[in-house]
Formats: structure tokens, sequence, C-alpha cells
């Protein structure tokens, strides 16, 4: 294999100097993949997570012993590269055979293979030049840099923008300037990423910074730093606590909530806003919230928080229409912007303000809580954390925007007094605040590169009264509320028994290295991941992954509407050209940033940046519902052109975070089931019943009656796990008058839950979890928004609530809506998709105690299936490993794996040992807790047959459905087509040619011609025949975006208008859909791509590909195949499958 790479490697560069065939640009990308690709098999444990493709030639170039002249001309390659990828530069023949040249030699110090005679003689005598800068005496406001080592007085670095012969030296510990940074300085690690900004550079060349950012790509939330400063101090270790803790009171939050509602409302007002009507509108935000909030179930602090409510609407009408106009503050309502968002690259920070003036002068953070009062009368000043907030915000203005942070006037309003307040500057306090942010970051580093649960369990100590209380507190406040909150956490966790301990901490790690990959990144096969690729990869590599739509211009701007605020925007004609070979990665429902983009440089870190979600997306418009409304028609200037580009969202994290949390207050009972600890229970009433059922469907709901703790489900393809089996339980336990909880993964699944429960005769009530983009339209009247509309009162919302006995949704919605289990304790929940959940994310809901201290969820059923595809996990295998001994010993060996897949393992296992025990071991007994759909409906018997004898143990048999069996006939206009032998097969392969080695490997012409070809014969058969219909007919599948925009172009050229309806998707958008025919066009044209086209698992020494399992079994009545055979024979289980159907 080795060798055979590095042919490859040689290849690639022989096409690259052989430029008369393909364009610089192209030459230059490949040339790029081969550095990323040569760096990431130097480093194959990927635990050195370098989110940098300069740290990684560093540390490759001195793990192989590379001079400064080899490794800076590696640098120079990577920096003339990134210039040509994003359209700075213009690329050089010269030059690129000089590039060729370095990385040819490169490849020969790392594989020790002689460079080919034939590439040779093309590369120049010369080598690469590269021009070493020296700093001049100046001031740099900012630069990123590569930490190598320190002594006392310096720390030497080595510039990541720039190339330079020997590591530059930086001062640290200089009073006055960065001594703030000592701790940062202490726990830097080699090849760290560091920002250094505001840089003084003296006549030697000597670096001394004003501010030292560790790992600056890595964003920490603002208000989650600014609440790290507590009264008793601002230890790193609090930033933990606070994932931890559940805030049980949830009335400030609520406050806070309504408060900034007025807010908008009295910005926006053109007269004065109504009091209750801003009230209806509060309780139309939040009714589940303001029905759950403990607090107000007591008359008094019922009565206490609507006064609250009606004082701090007076105050902002106060605040607004009299504060905002008097002398010196400046504040023009007309001219606001709402809810900005920043995301500030050079600090390492994110947030989203308040209020902002749009020339962004002056800002204004509210807060509906307390100040620090005095018992001087009168005498009120900021909290220290609401301070740090506002200090944050304006380094960010600073170092993001260009605002000189002396000319921005910044404000805190607290609506309780009212009290607006200027907050005066102090960059000292600022540098306080950032060297807690980089220890923060570095915890967060070192908990996800060590991967160890000894070693999380250390820095968890550190979550202790002793610890946190660095200031010696002692009055009441500390001793009775402080105090024995930060003691609570600190004391479950010592309470776990070791194997709870071991579960806890392992998940915590696998939890916080998912962060950490989600927010800096890793480069894989597919490109680079994670939000810091929204600045640091280059518009050409972000074009090709289609994750940004730019050059649009708006054509409805509906901002300002009140209710659902949203904006169209078009794509310029021009454009189209350039793009034509991609498809955007954008999709209905998904969170996206947007910005102005006027030149090549703006970019979300230096722009305002709006989020949003998209309403609706077609090839020349997209429409975005914007999260906050924008009265003002300037601040989304209609003369400029935006860019829009995925959000990364922190939540679904934090609510993995909060399930561990519950995890540490769960009932014993619930914790020893879910760890192995006592075995499910049932009630053996039903047994005679079970064994005598007349049908699988009625014996599983039988089961699944039975069951008193958990049921498992295996449903393959076709076998009518949602539509029959879970329709069927939601019946027998409703008849039971249960209280039913229904979730899936997918919001697609959900519809279809939804559309089960809606052929309910007779008919149920059910109430659906969500937002309306999310959500089918015939589904919308049930949502919970439009069900609790008519309700006026918060008793009326919990009578609503606790009348349906039915709800729906997400488990990511949920996991988020946790006050529901404030108003209703469910008997069952069913968890469908159940093997594309993790672990983690599932573990919040089952271990959620209702208001009396019982399970919210009373007993559970899961339905999956473990031979399709899993979960999607962004880090590898060998990191999520398990290797404590006490954890495989319940079934826990990856934390990739969903807890369907452990809990089905451990029941298997037991259940074998069982008949290994009875002597007539030959009659399988089945247990109790699981079982298995075994009759499909979809599939014809001969598109079966592989998958199922593969994959399945050829346990699956047909329904007996009219399109299992029989043959096709070919129609008559048809006889002298070139695929007229196909297409009454049910099955076939057609051989494609490789693309050649200058072209993308993620795309491949002879297959789309192909499958375009293909798909006009199929067209003109079935509508012939039977009639074609696109959403059913016919699918195309493939692995790479790039292959999918070729095809849908080549289909296109056909000009057969139903064919441009078709899906042609990746196998994971296919998962759950089904198709009368399914063509997979395999586009693998290099041998490594075959290591990634699979997905593997493994059942009782078979091995299994999940992602071939799921394109095989999309087709009703035939599958078609087409890829490069030499290569795909390379794989076994590919190998096997080209046997079966080239000689069937």
């Amino acid at each position: 294999m080795m060798d055979c790479e590095v042919k490859e490697y040689f290849s690639i560069l022989l096409e690259a100097c052989h430029v008369e065939e393909i364009s610089l640009d192209v030459a230059y990308r490949q040339l790029r993949e081969l550095l990323e690709r040569l760096c990431r098999t130097q480093m194959p444990d990927g635990s050195l997570q370098m989110t940098d493709l300069s740290a990684r030639i560093s540390f490759v170039a001195s793990k192989a012993g590379l001079s400064t002249v080899e490794q800076n001309r590696l640098h120079t390659f990577r920096l003339t590269s990134n210039a040509i990828l994003n359209r700075q530069a213009e690329p050089q023949r010269e030059q690129l055979l000089r590039d060729a040249k370095t990385l040819a030699f490169f490849v020969k110090r790392l594989t020790g293979e002689e460079i080919p005679a034939e590439l040779y003689r093309l590369l120049p005598r010369a080598d690469a030049t590269y021009i070493v800068a020296p700093p001049a005496k100046e001031r740099i406001k900012r630069m990123r840099v590569c930490f190598q080592y320190a002594d006392d007085t310096y720390l030497y670095v080595l510039p990541v923008d720039t190339v330079a012969d020997e590591p530059l030296r930086v001062r640290y510990n200089v009073p006055q300037i960065n001594e703030e940074f000592a701790e940062t300085c202490r726990i830097l690690w080699r090849h760290a990423q560091v920002n250094l900004l505001d840089v003084t550079v003296d006549e030697v060349g000597i670096l001394t910074p004003s501010f030292i950012i560790l790992e600056p790509d890595y964003l920490i939330d603002i208000s989650s730093l600014a609440e790290c400063f507590k009264d008793y101090g601002h230890h790193p270790a609090n930033y933990i606590l606070a994932r931890l803790q559940s805030p049980d009171n949830t009335r400030p939050l609520l406050l806070g909530n309504i408060a900034n509602l007025f807010l908008d409302e009295w910005i926006h007002a053109k007269e004065a806003p109504d009091y209750l009507a801003c009230m209806k509108k509060a309780f139309r935000s939040y009714p589940i919230e303001l029905a759950a909030c403990a607090d107000l179930r007591d008359r008094e602090k019922e009565a206490e928080f609507f006064s609250d409510c009606k004082r701090h609407f007076d105050n902002i009408h106060r605040t607004v229409t009299e504060t905002f106009r008097a002398s010196g503050y400046e504040l023009d309502r007309t001219d606001a912007v709402l809810e900005p968002s920043y995301i500030c690259e050079a600090l390492g920070l994110q947030g989203r303000l308040d209020y902002m003036q749009r020339d962004m002068t002056s800002f204004i953070e509210m807060k509906s809580g307390k100040a620090d009062e005095y018992s001087i009368r009168g005498k009120v000043e900021p909290k220290e954390n609401n301070k740090v907030q506002m200090l944050l915000y304006q380094a960010v203005l600073e170092y993001s925007m260009g605002m000189d942070h002396r000319r921005v006037k910044a404000y805190l309003l607290y609506t309780r007094y009212p009290l607006l307040y200027p907050a005066r500057p102090s960059w000292a306090m600022v540098r306080r605040v950032m060297d807690v942010r980089n220890r923060i970051v570095a915890n967060e580093y070192g908990i996800q590169l060590r991967n160890s649960p000894q070693y999380t369990a250390e820095r968890l100590k550190d979550i202790h009264p002793d610890t946190l209380n660095e200031r010696g507190l002692d009055n009441t406040l500390w001793k009775r509320f402080l105090c024995p909150s930060i003691d609570a956490v600190a004391q479950r966790i010592r309470s776990l028994s070791s194997l709870e301990q071991s579960y806890f901490y392992t998940l915590y790690n696998f939890i916080t290295k998912e962060l950490y990959t989600s927010k800096s990144g890793d480069v894989d096969y597919e490109g680079r991941t994670g939000a810091a690729a929204l600045w640091l990869s280059t518009l050409a590599e972000k074009c090709e992954a289609g994750e940004i739509l730019y050059d649009l211009a708006i054509c409805e701007n509906h901002a300002a509407d009140a209710h659902k605020p949203y904006l169209s925007l078009r794509t310029k004609q021009m454009v189209a050209s350039r793009q034509e070979r991609v498809l955007p990665n954008f999709r209905q429902g998904d969170a996206v940033v947007l910005y102005e983009r006027n030149t090549d440089t703006d970019n979300v870190t230096n722009k305002m940046v709006f989020k949003g979600n998209i309403e609706r997306i077609s090839d020349n418009e997209v429409c975005i519902r914007l999260r906050a409304t924008q009265q003002n028609a300037g601040v989304l200037p209609a003369a400029s052109l935006y860019a829009i580009e995925h959000d990364y969202m922190d939540t679904s994290f934090r609510s993995m975070y909060l399930g561990l949390s519950a995890f540490l207050s769960a009932t014993q009972r619930r914790r020893d089931l879910l760890l192995g600890q006592r075995p499910p229970e049932f009630d053996a009433s039903l047994d005679t019943g079970i064994a005598t059922a007349p049908d699988d469907f009625s014996r599983i709901i039988l089961k699944a009656q039975a069951a008193r703790d958990y049921f498992l489900l295996i449903g393959p393809p076709g076998t009518g796990k949602t539509s029959r089996a879970l329709r069927g339980m939601v019946e027998a336990f409703y008849r039971e008058g249960k209280q039913i909880l229904l979730l899936s993964y997918t919001n697609r699944v959900v519809d279809e839950i939804s559309k089960a429960l809606a052929s309910i005769e007779p008919e149920i009530d059910f109430i659906r979890l969500g937002s309306e983009l999310s959500c089918d339209d015939s589904f919308r009247p049930y949502l919970i928004e439009n069900v609790l509309e008519p309700c006026a009162t918060r008793r009326q919302v919990q009578e609503r609530i606790a009348r349906c006995r039915v709800f729906v949704g997400t488990v990511a919605t949920l996991s988020s809506k946790t006050e529901l289990f404030r108003l209703k304790t469910f008997d069952v929940a069913i968890v469908d998709e159940a093997t594309q959940i993790l672990e983690p994310q599932l573990l919040g809901l089952l271990c959620t105690r209702n208001p009396a201290g019982a399970d919210a969820i009373g007993k559970f059923i899961l339905i999956g299936d473990h031979k399709q595809l899993p979960a999607v996990v962004l880090q590898s295998s060998e990191q999520s490993e398990v290797c404590d001994e006490a954890l495989q010993a319940i079934g826990l060996y990856n934390l990739k794996d969903s807890l369907f897949e452990r809990l089905y393992r451990n029941l298997s296992k037991e259940s074998a040992n069982r008949q290994a025990s009875t002597s007539h071991s030959s009659s399988f007994i089945p247990h109790p807790s699981y079982d298995m759909l075994c009759r499909q409906g979809r599939m014809n018997i001969e598109v079966a047959l592989f998958p199922n004898r593969a994959f399945y143990g050829g346990l699956l048999e047909p329904v007996g459905l009219p399109h299992q069996q029989g043959e096709l006939t070919l129609a008559p206009e048809l006889c002298d087509c070139e695929f007229a032998g196909l297409l009454t097969r049910r099955v076939a392969f057609l051989p494609a040619a490789v693309e050649p080695p200058a072209q993308s490997a993620k795309m491949n012409h002879s297959e789309a011609r192909i499958v375009a070809r293909l798909a006009a014969a199929i067209y003109r058969q079935y509508a012939a025949v039977s009639g074609f219909n696109p959403a059913v007919t016919l699918g195309v599948i493939t692995p790479y975006r790039s292959q999918i925009a070729l095809i849908k172009k080549e289909i296109a050229a056909l000009g057969i208008a139903p064919l441009e309806d078709i899906l042609v998707d990746t196998v994971e958008r296919f998962q759950g859909s089904e198709r009368d025919v399914i063509i997979y066009s395999f586009c693998v044209n290099r041998a490594y791509q075959l290591k990634f086209l699979a997905n593997m698992t493994e059942e009782n020494g078979t091995r299994i590909d999940r992602k071939l399992n799921v394109a095989l079994t999309r087709a009703r009545k035939q599958m078609f195949m087409t890829g490069v055979p030499q290569l795909l024979k390379l794989n076994p289980i590919y190998a096997e499958l080209l046997s079966v159907v080239c000689h069937s």
C-alpha cells in the first residue's frame, strides 16, 4: 500500500509539471492537497490537534529533521498557495515548478524513495527562493506566531504569515505592558498557535506585544468568559463548573428575556407600545418556560414577578425616550442595530451585543439583574462580571472592526433602577481577563489532548470551594448560597461509584474533544472542518466545499417585519460560470451567518455578523429568516453585496454537558440500569401472549408493553419500523392511558412519525416541538407555538399540556426544552433512529427527574439499525475508543457507538450465554428485551440478495409484494437503446474509466456520463411502462459534492425536464428514503479513497460496510452501479459485490 501511495505522490507532481493540460490554479490546488496529505501521514494518531497547516509543517519538519532552509521552502509554498487560492496572486509557471521541486524533495525525505527520472528531468535547477523580512522598527497591530520554546527573558516563536530563518524573540512579563500574561506564558506548549497584538518592534527585531492570545482559533463566548468573574474570584474552573450546573431558578432568566423583548419594542416603536400587548407577546414567545417556572407557582412570587416586569417596562421606556436624548449620551434609537454578532479571531472571542449604533460609536449591554448596591444611599456600581463583558466588547470592536476603544462609548443598562452606566475602558483589566481566557483554553486543550479519565479527574478537582474562593470570602452570601452551590457539584462527583466516575470522566473527555474539534477544526480528507474554517479556509477551498455563497444582492428586504423577519438574496449572474462545478452545501433550516462582503478581504472576523436560518433555497435565490428584527434599513444596505456561511452552534454541546450534570443527579435505579448494574425488568404475565402472537408486529408491541425498563427493536431497511411498529406501539400505549414521548434524530423522521400519528383512527391529540422551518407544512398546526396560541394564562398552558398525552420532536429540541419535564412526566419514550444518536446526547433525557424526584421518563424503547449509518462524530475512532476495563465490561468500547448498540451488545451476549447453558441450544430463545423485524416490503428479492447475505446473515424475507418478484419487460421503443440488455435486469454494474490524475479525485467524468445516459434510458422505459415520477422513480447516490454537481450538469444537458427534478445526493442524505431505481456512482479514482468510502462495523466476526448497506437498500425495483472495477476490487467487500453482480 505504502508503495503505491508514494507512486501516487510522484504522479501527482508529474501531472502538475505537465502544466499545459491543466490550469495553474488547479495544479496549485493539487500540490496544496498533497502537502496536507503528506503532513497528515506523519501525524497518524491525530490526537495532536493542530488547526493550522503552518503548525503541522513545523511539527513534521522537526520530526523528520529538516533544516531551516528546507522547512522555509515548505512555508514559502504554503504562503504562495494561500495567496493563489484566495485570489490574491496570479500563479506563475516557473514558481510552480520550483514549488513542485520543494515537494518532490519533501516526499523523498519522508519516504526514502528516489524521485523518478521523468519527474526529475522537469524540475528546475533553481530552488524556491524565499525572502526573510526582518521586522522593522514599528508597531504591528497583530501577528500570528507558532510557539517554539522559552527562557527566562524571551518566548521564541516562528511567524505564521511570513518566513523567518530563526525564531523571533518575544519579551514577556514586562511590567505595565504584558505582565498580566505571566500565567499564560507558563503554560505554552510547543507548536501552540499564538496571536500577538499591539506589538512594538525594537531595532534588533525583538517583539514586545501587549496581548498574548493562546490558540485564538478556539473562540470562547464573551458572556461565558465574563461569568467566570465571580464575587469570590475568577478561577478558570468556574468555566467548567458553569457547564455542570443546571439553572434551577429560571425566574431571572425569564425576566432577562422579557426585558430584551421590551427593549426591542421601545427601540422600534413608532408610537408608544402597550404593556399588555408586550406581555402577550412575551407569553407567546416563552409559554412553556413561564408555565414551568417553579417560582411562579408561589402566589406572592408570581405577583412580584409581574410587578417586576411592569417596572422594567417603564424603566426601559424612560431610558429610551429620555436618557438616550440627554446631552452627553448621543444615543439615536432610529439608527440602531439589534443583536449584531461578532467573531473575533484576534482575541479568540465571539459574542452578541444587545444594542449598537450603526456607526459603532456606542453600544449598550442590558442587564435585568442587580448591580452592586452599597449601603451608601443610592450608590450603585456595576457588577464585575458585567464590567468584564463591556470591556471585552470594546476590545472586540477594536481588534475586529478597527474601532479605537477610546472613541467608543460603552454603556451598561440596568433596567431595574434604571441606570445607564458609562463604562471606562481599562486595558490592564482586559489583559487580566484574556489571561483567564488563555487558561480556560489551555485546560480544554489539555483535556482533549490527553484524553485520560485520570487527568480530567485531577482537573475537575478544581471545582472546590477552597480553590474557587480566591478572595477568601466569608460572609453570609458565601456561606448560604455560593459555597453550597459549588460544593453540590463536587459532592455529587465524589459520591459516584468508581464505575460511575470512570463513565462520567470518559464521557466528559469525549464531549470536550468533540467540542474542541468542532471549534478549532481539523483537516480531514474532505477539507477543513470546524468553526475556524470560517477564517482559516481559503476562498477556493470554501467554494470547492460549497461552504460559501457570495456576491449575493438583496432582492427583498423584510428585515423589519416584527414577527418573522427575513431577507431574500439573489446571486449575481456573472458568478455562475466561475462556480458552476460546485454545489452549495446549504439546505433548508440550516443555521447561517450573513455579512457584508464587498471585497475579497471582507470576512466574518472583520464584519458585523447577522445570524439566521435558511427558509428556502434554489439555484439562484436564497431566503434567510433572521433571528433579530432590524427596523433600520441602513443596517443592511441595498447597494452592498453579501455572503452566507454556515453557523457553528455550541448548543448541542451545552446540552450534552447538562446531560452529564443530569447523570450526576439521576436516580440510582436509572444509573444502575444504564451502567448494566441491574438487568432490565419486564412483566412476565404477557409471556404466553408473546409466544403465541400471530405476527411480528403483534409480538413486538406486546414485548414493548411487557418491558418495565427498556426494549430495543432492530429495524432493517424496508421493515416498517416507523410506519407500522412505532405506530402500533403508540396505539397500544395510548389505549392504556399512558403519557408518550416520541423522539428521533432528524426532523425528516419527526415528519414521518407525525404522518404515522395523523393516520391513527380515531384521531389522537399530539403536540410537535420544534420550529416551523424544520417542520413539514402539513404538520405545522400541531407545532407547540400554534397549539398554545389560544392560551391566555399560565394555567391554560399547564392544562393544555397536561391534557395532551403524545409529544413528538427531535432529541436536540427536547434537550434544550427540559422545562417540559417540570410540567409533565412521561410513562414511555420511544426513540426512532436510535443508532444515529450518541450516548451523551440521550443521557440527559433519560436521567432527568421530575419535580417530585422520580424519573421524568418511565421506560424507553429504542428503534434503530446498527448496520445502517451511525451518528456523526468529528473525532477519529482511535480518539473515541474506551480503554477502561470496567467500562468495556459494560459494553462501552467506543463512544462513537450509540447507546442502542451498547445495550444490544450486552443483551445479545447474555442471550448467547443463556443459550449455551440450556441443553437444546439449537432453538433460538428470543430475548425479552430486544427483537428484530425480518420481513421487508421494499426491495425486490434480487436487489436484496447481496445486502441480506453479506450484512443480515440471510434473515430478511420478502413480504411478497408484487414488485418484489416477477420479470421486467422492455418497452418496445427501447429495443435499439445501448442499455436494452440492462433495463430488464434487477441489479447491474457498469464499468467506467478512471479520471486522469490531473483532475480532482472527487469527480469522475466517465461515470457522470454513464449515469446521465442511463438515467435517460430509465426515464424512457418507466415513462412508457408505468409513468415516471421524479420523487419516486429514480435517485442517484454518489459520495462527493463535486461529483453531484457534475452529474447534475450532465443530466441537465440532456434536456429532459423531469430528470432535472430527481434527487442526486450523498448516502447520508438518502438514509431513510427509497426510490424504484437507484444509480450509485462510486467515484473512486485513487486507492486511498476506498478507506473513506466505507463506514465499517463488525458483528460476530462479519465485517459490515454501513455506507454500502444503506446505498444498496434504497432501491425497490432496480439497482445500478458504476465505478472503476480494478480500484473497487482492492476492497474485499466491493470485490465480493462485483463478483455477485457480474455473475448474476
